[in-house]
């Protein structure tokens, strides 16, 4: 499909593609309730995005911007000036900390729109100080999960040059953004998609989320439960009330849990550990520590594991999911045995 038989609802998706999913997600909370979905629906359904497609996109957006009269002056301080004049306060902070981030990106930028796994492959083989340096302008996630599928000696190697990286030349840094961004060349984003999606939900207000959804189910329900599905990710598991934890525990494997935890926080370690029976929890802990190196896609395969039983519980009423979307009232949790030893 090239650039011209994109509708215009199309192509504000592949905009807000382009976008940090925060910002992407607060733009889509300013737009009327019928756009929302239209725009979600077209994020959803979307394929695989060229960069030709998405230059097309941006160029034309650029362009549009572009010829409307500047009226004041840019820069961080006019961009507060009018966070303040538009928006609740409350507010205000987390998106002029995006913006911060941007700069601070400087021409590494243009990873920020990119799969953690595509940004990985294309830097790996660099020099360990040339990855530090690449990570260093991503945002704390991003590069936590493109530095987590790195091999463990090179990911241990990276962070320490990080931690001792100094101011770096301007100039060495446009180069080496201009070396990726030829390496990328035409490969195709990974933009669209059920994850792109359901990311940017999580970032909206609940109520954009909530009357979103609420739509969808009556036009394409499996849709909009696979949706509420791809919400719930496996760090938010931390938030899980111990009732519903307590089943989720009994209900799955312990090697299962072992193998997705070894990935994990500690924080969120220790609240699994600390739902179990102290016995079971410190097996667990034991479990985990005798575990040695690990592929990313054997922590990814528990993880999955672990959801699609969760999700089953809470579609049987079984647990509460704390999610944006989840029920507004909570569903009872039925009495069962004691959890597995």
């Amino acid at each position: 499909m090239n650039h011209e038989s994109l509708d215009g609802t199309q192509k504000t998706a592949i905009l807000l593609l382009s976008l940090d999913q925060a910002m992407a997600a607060d733009l889509l909370g300013r737009l009327p309730r019928d756009q929302v979905e239209r725009i979600a629906l077209a994020i959803a359904n979307a394929g695989t995005v060229t960069r030709e497609q998405q230059e097309a996109v941006l160029s034309e957006f650029k362009t549009a911007f572009e010829s409307r009269p500047l009226m004041q002056p840019a820069g961080s301080e006019t961009a507060r000036e009018l966070l303040e004049r538009s928006i609740d306060q409350n507010e205000i902070e987390p998106i002029q900390e995006r913006l911060e981030e941007r700069v601070h990106a400087g021409p590494f930028a243009f990873l920020h729109s990119r799969h953690p796994d595509d940004i990985r492959k294309l830097i790996e083989t660099e020099h360990p100080q040339a990855i530090a340096v690449i990570a260093t302008k991503l945002p704390s996630l991003l590069a936590s999960q493109v530095l987590a599928g790195l091999e463990p000696s090179l990911r241990v190697d990276v962070l320490g040059r990080m931690a001792r990286l100094g101011p770096t030349d301007a100039e060495l840094l446009d180069e080496i953004a201009f070396i990726l961004k030829v390496r990328i060349g035409q490969a195709p984003l990974r933009l669209g998609g059920l994850s792109t999606a359901a990311a940017i939900l999580r970032e909206s207000p609940p109520a954009v989320s909530r009357d979103l959804l609420q739509s969808l189910d009556q036009k394409d329900t499996g849709l909009a439960g696979s949706l509420r599905e791809s919400m719930f990710a496996f760090t938010d598991i931390i938030d899980i009330e111990d009732d519903s934890l307590g089943i989720i525990l009994h209900e799955t494997n312990s090697c299962s849990w072992a193998l997705a935890l070894k990935g994990c926080s500690d924080k969120l370690r220790q609240r699994v550990v600390r739902a179990l029976p102290a016995p079971q929890g410190k097996g667990l802990a034991r479990d985990i520590q005798s575990l040695g190196p690990l592929r990313l896609s054997e922590i990814t395969a528990a993880q999955q594991e672990i959801l699609r039983s969760i999700h089953a519980l809470a579609a049987e009423g079984d647990i509460v999911l704390p999610s944006k979307v989840a029920a507004t009232e909570k569903s009872s949790i039925r009495t069962r045995k004691p959890l597995k030893q």
